[in-house]
């Protein structure tokens, strides 16, 4: 057997570090729900349907960027370990993904052309954040082999992501209101993207790439890479599970950011940073009691109970008369966020349980193969819900901001505005609870499956069965 780099159980400095890479995570990916399609429409001057479809299209080469990725990784042997390589690269390659991806001129004289350079520069940017976020996902379940510090680990990792996507999304909103008010010029604005953000998360990344350990064993051989290799982890009941309730809450909460500079100009007059600054501090409360929870309830009942909250708090805030006071929009948000805070956290966190009933089902712990799957799902998810709101913003007769100046919306547009935010949080979170309600791991099963992986790990290799000979009755019947 083999490990990443030789080290001890992990230090609280190291968790700390490890973490803080998910802030690219978080943060990446809010940044882009928020503004790209904004920047697309507004600033390169792109039509809202063919912006969407733009960014939809660029994500289809993730189908294959993101499994192949996490298959190479699988297969990599360095002094470094399997992931740390790739994630190193990547940071060091961000800025420059992030300027190409921001670059505020036309560079087309037809809006084809416009739309076909949008769509490249997605391809260049998803391909860098792929050399970081799948090897980072598969890392999320080898930086520790005890369960309950994994679970810290990725608690905290989540929370590090959670508040990165609420902050970012403050912080994007501020600079969407400076440029609305011709403070801040469309440059200004790409710098600001580029150089604040992508410095920020560079240094995240490397940290994690220079600072963390690996410590999971790894078998001295592997399968050979075929196309079964993409399309084995989907053949596992609980890593399906996971990724419906994934994408649901993905695709959740990329519709509020996505919607929600739109709702703040056009529907009612709220401020997209208070609004947000909402999230984050529920988020940081929610943080300190989920990890108490995680000790002694399963975590799909943890990632469901408060959906029903959500779903209440959504209709009220998408149907919100125009008039109404401020404050209690406000007040809305809040328990918005509080309803959805367990689905924020928990997908991530469920993941290293998962590769755990994987690697006894199968022998194999393929953490790069399943963690291209899952971000593969989570960026697909960020394109479709762009791809969405592109197109009822051009079907119901969105008018571009004109010379600086918001122009008024007609009515169709408003309630597009409306009925997006609406429809997609309810019918994503609705199908979500289902999904977790059936999810087949839960804690008692969990701690059954670390005692068989610690005395398969502890035997010697000629003893080591390729799967559990108990997966009869504890994973196979998923």
């Amino acid at each position: 057997m083999q490990r990443g780099r030789s080290g001890g159980e992990i230090t609280t400095a190291e968790r700390v570090v490890f973490a803080a890479g998910d802030l690219f995570g978080g943060g990446g990916a809010s940044i882009i729900a928020v503004l790209y399609l904004f920047f697309l429409t507004d600033i390169v001057g792109i039509n809202p349907a063919l912006a969407g479809t733009a960014v939809l299209v660029a994500k289809l080469w993730d189908a294959v960027n993101d499994p192949l990725m996490g298959a190479i990784s699988d297969r990599t042997r360095s002094r470094m370990g399997r992931r740390r390589p790739f994630i190193l690269a990547g940071g060091l390659l961000l800025i420059g993904a992030m300027a190409v991806l921001w670059l505020p001129i036309n560079p087309g004289q037809t809006q084809w052309q416009l739309a076909a350079w949008a769509a490249m520069s997605y391809v260049i940017y998803n391909t860098v954040a792929t050399m970081i976020a799948v090897p980072y996902a598969s890392l999320s379940t080898e930086v520790t082999t005890d369960l309950d510090e994994r679970n810290k680990a990725n608690v905290l990792r989540l929370l590090f992501s959670t508040v990165s996507s609420a902050g970012c999304t403050l912080l994007a909103s501020q600079l969407f209101e400076l440029y609305d008010a011709g403070t801040l010029t469309a440059t200004g604005l790409s710098g600001w993207i580029v150089l604040g953000f992508g410095g920020f998360f560079t240094v995240a990344v490397l940290g994690v790439a220079l600072f963390t350990i690996e410590r999971v064993p790894l078998p001295t051989t592997h399968d050979r890479l075929s196309l079964r290799t993409f399309i084995a982890p989907l053949r596992f009941r609980p890593f399906r599970s996971l990724v419906g309730m994934y994408i649901c809450q993905a695709l959740t909460m990329d519709g509020i950011s996505a919607v929600l500079v739109y709702y703040s100009s056009y529907v009612v007059d709220v401020s997209p940073t208070v609004f947000l600054g909402v999230f984050i501090v529920v988020n940081l409360v929610a943080f300190g009691v989920i990890n108490r929870l995680v000790r002694t309830i399963s975590k799909h009942t943890i990632y469901r109970t408060g959906i029903p909250l959500g779903l209440v708090a959504v209709v009220a805030v998408a149907l919100y008369p125009t008039g109404g006071p401020v404050w209690l929009v406000y007040l809305l948000a809040g328990l918005l966020a509080t309803g959805l805070a367990g689905a924020q956290l928990m997908s991530w966190v469920i993941f290293p349980d998962v590769l755990d009933a994987a690697e006894l089902e199968t022998g194999q712990r393929n953490a790069g193969s399943y963690g291209g799957l899952m971000t593969f799902s989570r960026g697909l998810a960020t394109a479709v819900m762009i791809q969405v709101v592109g197109l009822v913003l051009g079907l119901t007769g969105y008018r571009a901001t004109a010379e600086d100046v918001v122009v008024d919306q007609p009515d169709s547009a408003v309630w597009g505005i409306r009925l997006v935010l609406l429809i997609s949080v309810v019918v994503l979170m609705t199908l979500a609870w289902f999904v977790a309600r059936g999810f087949p791991l839960d804690r008692a099963t969990i701690v059954a499956m670390q005692d068989r992986l610690a005395a398969r790990r502890a035997a010697p290799a000629a003893d080591r069965p390729n799967r559990d000979p108990d997966a009869s009755t504890s994973t196979q019947h998923f």
